[in-house]
């Protein structure tokens, strides 16, 4: 997929590392937080269509992809230098728009709450939540077939674990959709499953009394989207949810029309 011509990659240092950013557009900072196995590139099929309005920020969070590795996988140690980057590119006092996927949810409500500069916030199958998922079967390893060089299975496993996972159609499962899974299980070093699914989600939001709009798709493996929906509205009068009809988790990719409209609605 093409992207704007006007992007640039901001590798912004902090301490002895850096934070690789990437920025399109012009207007209104947007800041899209990706997933817990991922990169900048969760947001590909979005950032055309909202770069249209905004000045749309993506970053490789710590311990992602171009992003230096932080000490400990800890959510204080990746939020420290994300929003130590972020102001030095936006500045301190500037109001943002923040939308994030998966384990990036649970992260934008965390990096709201602490910078408090946050307009609105949407969030994408957010993690966190500690309720129950709904797994289709379990995810195959793919260590084994990558360190022996058998790319053909390797390939099958990553498109196994998309459809598993991440994508309800088949036919959502491209080439583009398996180049960024791979690379993006391949350059992830911070460990964020303890921290998506020990909850906390909640707790968090019952401190952002600005706008929250929940998304998910309604194939969504990661909860019962519906259910946790009402849950996670139920705290606050400026809440919305929308569940996106033929998508799983990664929602914003598979049905990216639909989604693309919602957020620049929304924001």
């Amino acid at each position: 997929m093409k992207l704007l011509s006007r992007e640039a990659q901001h590798l912004v240092p902090f301490k002895n590392g850096q934070v690789c950013w990437h920025d399109f557009g012009s207007g209104e900072p947007l800041v899209l937080l990706h997933g817990g196995h991922g990169s900048w590139e969760h947001w590909i099929k979005n950032i055309n269509a909202l770069a249209t309005r905004f000045r749309v920020l993506v970053p490789d969070m710590p311990g992602y992809g171009k992003s230096s590795m932080v000490e400990e996988s800890t959510l204080e140690n990746l939020l420290e230098p994300l929003v130590a980057t972020m102001n030095l590119l936006v500045g301190d006092t500037a109001e943002i728009n923040l939308a994030g996927f998966s384990f990036g949810g649970y992260v934008a409500v965390n990096l709201a709450n602490q910078r408090k500069f946050v307009k609105k916030i949407a969030l994408l199958g957010s993690a966190g939540h500690g309720q129950p998922r709904r797994p289709i079967g379990d995810l195959l390893s793919w260590k084994r077939s990558y360190l022996q060089q058998n790319w053909n299975l390797f390939n099958e496993i990553m498109r196994t674990n998309l459809q598993l996972h991440m994508l309800s159609s088949p036919s959502a499962i491209d080439d583009l959709s398996v180049r960024i899974h791979k690379n993006a299980c391949l350059e992830t070093r911070f460990r964020s499953t303890e921290i998506s699914r020990a909850g906390g989600l909640l707790e968090q939001l019952k401190l952002f009394h600005k706008p929250i709009l929940i998304i998910f798709g309604e194939h969504d493996v990661t909860a019962t989207p519906i259910d946790l929906a009402e849950i996670l509205i139920d705290e606050g009068s400026n809440r919305q949810y929308i569940i996106v009809d033929n998508a799983g988790h990664w929602v914003q990719y598979e049905q990216h029309e639909q989604v693309n409209s919602i957020l620049l609605e929304w924001f």
